[in-house]
């Protein structure tokens, strides 16, 4: 199987710490603008995410029949990856309320919200890379 799990994970990593720090900058500027831009990275990086997760589930099957990665670290990588995408699909249908004025955006709430899921994120990512760079997941035997 081709590694496609590994050719995607970059795309809803930077569009959603993109995301966060365009709401870091709404929160000195306020601008309309700034907070529209968040928005569409949110969104972008949510379906990325989305197709991230699919491929990671191949990406598991492919690499568990190989029998040499420990199952608990592709597990912690799994959950922690799936916890990060619902917290931002969380996000995503809050600021949508807030776009669609069925609530009021709190701004320090959608921070704190995408703090936690940037964390969560780029700890799934470590957990990630662990799995290639020190167990050698997808990589082939010379």
């Amino acid at each position: 199987m081709h590694p496609i799990h590994p050719m995607v994970v970059h795309f809803p990593i930077a569009f959603l710490l993109a995301s966060l720090l365009f709401d870091l900058i709404a929160l000195r500027w306020r601008g309309q603008e700034c907070r529209a831009t968040s928005l569409s990275l949110l969104a972008l990086g949510v379906l990325a995410a989305l197709v991230a997760l699919l491929t990671g589930h191949l990406a598991e099957e492919a690499v568990e029949h190989s029998g040499t990665i420990p199952k608990q670290a592709i597990e912690t990588h799994e959950e922690l990856a799936f916890a990060a995408f619902w917290v931002f699909a969380g996000l995503l249908g809050v600021k949508l309320l807030s776009y669609w004025g069925w609530m009021r955006e709190r701004a320090l709430f959608v921070l704190f919200i995408g703090v936690g899921g940037s964390v969560l994120l780029l700890v799934a990512s470590y957990y990630g890379g662990d799995l290639v760079y020190r167990y050698g997941a997808g990589v082939l035997p010379r």
